[in-house]
Protein backbone atom coordinates (compact mmCIF):
# COMPACT_ATOMS: atom_id res chain seq x y z
CA UNK A 1 0.00 0.00 0.00
CA UNK A 2 1.40 3.55 -0.80
CA UNK A 3 2.14 6.31 1.94
CA UNK A 4 0.24 9.22 1.38
CA UNK A 5 3.03 12.53 0.91
CA UNK A 6 5.49 10.35 -0.89
CA UNK A 7 7.35 12.60 -3.65
CA UNK A 8 5.76 10.55 -6.67
CA UNK A 9 2.50 9.78 -5.10
CA UNK A 10 -0.01 11.98 -6.97
CA UNK A 11 -3.16 9.85 -6.45
CA UNK A 12 -3.49 10.06 -3.04
CA UNK A 13 -2.68 13.77 -2.90
CA UNK A 14 -5.55 14.17 -5.92
CA UNK A 15 -7.87 12.50 -3.02
CA UNK A 16 -6.73 14.54 -0.36
CA UNK A 17 -7.38 17.78 -2.31
CA UNK A 18 -10.89 16.69 -2.59
CA UNK A 19 -11.91 14.80 0.79
CA UNK A 20 -9.10 16.52 2.69
CA UNK A 21 -7.81 15.69 5.84
CA UNK A 22 -9.05 13.01 8.41
CA UNK A 23 -10.83 14.66 11.10
CA UNK A 24 -9.49 14.08 14.58
CA UNK A 25 -12.21 15.11 16.98
CA UNK A 26 -15.45 13.10 17.48
CA UNK A 27 -18.45 15.06 15.19
CA UNK A 28 -21.06 13.77 17.32
CA UNK A 29 -19.31 15.80 20.91
CA UNK A 30 -20.89 18.70 21.93
CA UNK A 31 -19.26 22.13 21.28
CA UNK A 32 -16.97 23.11 24.06
CA UNK A 33 -17.81 26.39 25.89
CA UNK A 34 -15.77 29.52 25.03
CA UNK A 35 -14.36 31.32 27.93
CA UNK A 36 -15.35 34.45 28.37
CA UNK A 37 -11.33 35.61 27.94
CA UNK A 38 -11.43 34.43 24.50
CA UNK A 39 -14.74 36.20 23.57
CA UNK A 40 -13.22 39.99 24.59
CA UNK A 41 -9.90 39.11 22.94
CA UNK A 42 -12.10 38.29 19.59
CA UNK A 43 -14.09 41.43 20.35
CA UNK A 44 -11.43 43.64 20.63
CA UNK A 45 -9.07 41.94 17.57
CA UNK A 46 -11.85 42.78 15.66
CA UNK A 47 -12.88 46.00 16.76
CA UNK A 48 -9.73 47.69 17.27
CA UNK A 49 -7.24 46.44 14.32
CA UNK A 50 -7.65 46.09 10.42
CA UNK A 51 -6.07 42.42 8.91
CA UNK A 52 -4.19 43.87 5.53
CA UNK A 53 -2.37 41.81 2.96
CA UNK A 54 1.27 43.17 2.55
CA UNK A 55 3.09 43.42 -0.48
CA UNK A 56 4.62 39.73 -0.20
CA UNK A 57 1.25 38.44 0.12
CA UNK A 58 1.32 37.50 4.25
CA UNK A 59 -1.57 39.05 6.40
CA UNK A 60 -1.38 41.46 9.04
CA UNK A 61 -3.00 43.10 11.85
CA UNK A 62 -2.67 47.19 11.40
CA UNK A 63 -4.37 49.08 14.16
CA UNK A 64 -7.42 51.14 12.90
CA UNK A 65 -7.36 54.74 12.63
CA UNK A 66 -8.96 56.38 15.75
CA UNK A 67 -12.76 58.50 14.96
CA UNK A 68 -13.10 61.75 16.19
Amino acid sequence: MATIGRANDKREAALLSVFGPAQVGDPLAPDREVPEADRERETTLRTEFVRVTGPDGRPYLVERPAQD
